[in-house]
Formats: C-alpha cells, sequence, structure tokens
C-alpha cells in the first residue's frame, strides 16, 4: 500500500526547486513531479537538517545537497518513517532540554571540582623532568634581569644552604627590579626582587621570607597553582615562546590559605633549625603592614603592588612569626654584616643586568 505527500525537493544537481508528491511503500519512497519518478530512497539514509521557519528540512546521506522539505505539521504515516526533529543535536533532543541543562549543570560543577581540587593529588605526580623543563623555559634569565657577583652570590648561596637541606635542587637568584616581591616557580626556582632585599633591615628578614618560597615549592604548591590558573595543556603541552606573559600570570599567581600557612610553617621551621631568629620576618611584615593598611585593621592597601597583593595581610603573618620565637634561644645572624652589605648591593655593583619593572622579554 502506497501514500502519497506533497513536498519541495532540490535534487543536489541542479539549483532548481521542484514540487513533487512523496509516494511511500514500505521502508523506500519515491519522488514524483508530472513526467518524472525520482528514486526509490530509503527512509534509513533520510538525515534530519533543519527546521526553518513551518518547514522540516532533510538531506540524504552521500548526496550533497540532496533536501526535501515538507511544510507544516508532517502527517503521522510519513513522519513515522522519517528520522526525529532535531532543535540542539542528539543526546539533547533525546533527554529534553530541561534534563540535559540539569546534566550541564551538573558536569560543570563536577569539572570545577576536578580544576580546584585535583591540583592537590595530581601535583606530586608530575614528573621532575616536566617541572625543572617547565621551569627552565618559564624562568630563562629573566629578562637578563639577574644579578651577580662574585660575593654577592656566595653570600645568597650560604643563605639558602642554611634553609634547606637539599640547596642543589634550588635555583635561586636576585632579579633587578624595585619591587618589594619574591615568587616561587616550578622546577626549584625561587626569585627575590631587588625591591624586597632593599627593604630589609636585615638579612634574617631575607631570609624568612626566602624559606616562605622555599616552603611553597617543598611543599609541591608552585605546581600546585599553576594547575589550578593554567591548566594541563600548559604543564604537559609545554609553554609558547610568550615568556613575559607566563612570567606575569605566575606572579599573580596566589596559593590557597592552606598553602601560605603551610609555607610558613615551612619557614618557621626552616629559620628555627639555622637558628635565625623569626624577628626580623616579623618586622619585616610589621613594616609592610603599614602598607597594605592590616596594622590599622583596614585593607584599603590590599591593592598596593607588590608582595602583599599575592600574599595574606602582613599583619596576621607578624603574629605568627613572633610566637614562634624561641625564649633564651642563642640565635645567630643569617648573614655576616659583610655578607649582607654584597647582598644588598649586588644588583646596585652588577651592571651588566638590565633593570626594569615589565617583563619585555626579547
Amino acid at each position: 500500500m502506497s501514500s502519497f505527500f506533497d513536498a519541495w525537493h532540490y535534487d543536489g544537481r541542479s539549483a532548481v526547486r521542484r514540487k513533487v508528491e512523496v509516494q511511500t511503500i514500505g521502508q523506500q519512497f519515491f519522488l514524483l513531479e508530472t513526467e518524472r519518478r525520482h528514486g526509490p530512497f530509503a527512509f534509513a539514509d533520510v538525515e534530519y537538517v533543519q527546521h526553518k521557519g513551518d518547514v522540516d528540512v532533510y538531506g540524504l546521506s552521500g548526496v550533497d545537497g540532496w533536501r526535501l522539505m515538507l511544510s507544516g505539521p508532517v502527517p503521522a504515516e510519513l513522519s513515522a518513517h522519517l528520522p526525529s526533529r532535531r532543535r540542539y543535536g542528539g543526546w539533547v533532543d533525546r533527554l529534553g532540554l530541561g534534563k540535559a541543562t540539569v546534566v550541564f549543570s551538573v558536569a560543570r560543577a563536577a569539572a570545577i571540582a576536578v580544576v580546584l581540587l585535583s591540583p592537590q593529588w595530581l601535583a606530586p605526580l608530575i614528573p621532575q623532568s616536566v617541572d625543572k623543563k617547565l621551569g627552565d623555559a618559564l624562568v630563562g634569565d629573566f629578562g637578563g634581569r639577574f644579578c651577580s657577583t662574585p660575593a654577592g652570590k656566595a653570600a645568597l648561596k650560604k643563605l639558602v644552604a642554611s634553609l634547606d637541606s637539599s640547596p642543589d635542587d634550588l635555583q635561586v637568584e636576585v632579579a633587578k627590579i624595585d619591587m618589594i616581591n619574591a615568587v616561587a616557580l616550578p622546577g626549584g626556582k625561587v626569585i627575590l626582587f631587588d625591591g624586597l632585599v632593599k627593604q630589609a633591615r636585615s638579612p634574617d628578614e631575607v631570609a624568612g621570607v626566602l624559606a616562605h618560597e622555599i616552603g611553597h615549592v617543598r611543599e609541591k604548591h608552585v605546581m600546585q597553582a599553576l594547575l589550578r590558573q593554567m591548566g594541563l595543556a600548559v604543564v604537559l603541552g609545554g609553554v609558547d615562546g610568550n615568556s613575559g606573559a607566563l612570567v606575569n600570570n605566575m606572579l599573580a599567581m596566589s596559593y590557597s590559605r592552606e598553602a601560605e600557612a603551610e609555607a610558613d610553617a615551612h619557614s618557621m621551621k626552616a629559620l628555627g633549625n639555622a637558628d635565625i631568629s623569626p624577628v626580623g620576618t616579623a618586622s619585616f611584615f610589621e613594616r609592610l603592614s603599614e602598607l597594605d593598611g592590616s596594622a590599622r585593621g583596614g585593607e584599603e592597601g590590599r591593592g598596593i603592588t607588590g608582595y602583599m597583593s599575592s600574599h595574606p595581610l602582613s599583619r596576621e603573618r607578624k603574629k605568627a612569626f613572633e610566637k614562634s620565637i624561641v625564649k633564651g634561644k642563642d640565635y645567630k645572624p643569617a648573614l655576616t654584616s659583610a655578607e649582607w652589605t654584597e647582598l644588598k648591593t649586588m644588583c646596585t655593583q652588577d651592571r651588566n643586568a638590565k633593570s626594569g619593572f615589565g617583563f619585555d622579554f626579547e
């Protein structure tokens, strides 16, 4: 038994729009013109294309430009053989928009949870070779801004060795940038900015900040934050040539409160093991608290560029380091007076080091 339905048709070979009748015979159909019959075509080869106005448009698998257009409600006898209408795409149409929205929302929440939580267990799994390679690519020579003098480097090396049991795993540099900041980067790299060193009044102050950044390295906070901010594509796929932008992103990178607390605890322990007094570090944060406003209980200075913009309020850190002071303990200076002078003036002495606030790598 066959049925007939009016339709419009393009055969894919010409731009002629043809008025046809659809003749259905079982699982096949023909397209009839006044003096011509097209087909047979299998309903199994028909594909839904789109709904436009009141017209449903169908195509034929393997035939470019072939179109069958049915206007108005499609008769039940014909629609039973045709593929169902798609509004949003396969499984969305099968579920319905409401249910699909719920699925998308759950998937989105799960993805956010993975991004936020997975770095904590994923970071330790990143091979050390990848960590080092990424750090080398990010840092390079920091745009030629690393400072170096024999005596200054010797003082810095001594300071690092006193604060960490495996100093050879670390690369600590001082960059000629007049900014109160320090940053830990992948591959065991720690950069102290010359502005921070100059603002410090003793090597003990620098030691506390340096030990904090080393704590981020040892606790894998650097890779955790990098995974969270930049995603696996950067870590596992390498980095492009825009090192300056990546370093700027790293400088803007923030750690969780737990990570900051762990890094501060690491710093206090390292100072204790080295017999370096936490008084200097507490004093340093006391001065910073005047800049970030936390000394007065406010936050008006939170936007200030520098170390306090990416770390917890200095007032709280000052209190924590003060509590770690052991009364009666025989502390010793982190560096001798001569060594401190060499470290503090290293960037001034090194006239080959480039200076500048930005990171316009060449």
